[in-house]
């Protein structure tokens, strides 16, 4: 389960970040991920909720934004919604993007 994986490199890099703003909790957690990871985001709530039980991110609110790649022919330069392979006029389709994970920003209480 790869969402284990992100949630564990999230928690890690929110709480440095909590850290060093000497906050006592964080509240909410605003995320762009893009939609080529295939992330399942309730099993990415659910992975965080599980390993930031008992550290100031517990019960923390995920938002989550997707980002859809931009996938292009390279010779007609027609656009698409899903990715393939050939274009209908013989070109190669180029994809980019839509594999983001970025965090936007952590809302936290400090003292």
């Amino acid at each position: 389960m790869h969402e284990l994986s992100y949630a564990q490199a999230l928690l890690d890099e929110v709480l440095k970040l909590a850290e060093e703003n000497e906050a006592k909790r964080v509240t909410k957690i605003r995320l762009r991920i893009g939609e080529l990871l295939l992330i399942n985001p309730e099993q990415l709530k659910f992975c965080f909720k599980a390993i930031s039980s008992g550290t100031i991110a517990e019960n923390a609110e995920i938002e989550i934004e997707f980002i859809k790649p931009e996938i292009v022919c390279t010779e007609c330069g027609r656009r698409f919604d899903e990715v393939r392979g050939l274009c209908d006029c013989g070109g190669i389709v180029a994809v980019s993007g839509g594999k983001e994970f970025l965090l936007m920003s952590v809302e936290m209480e400090v003292e």
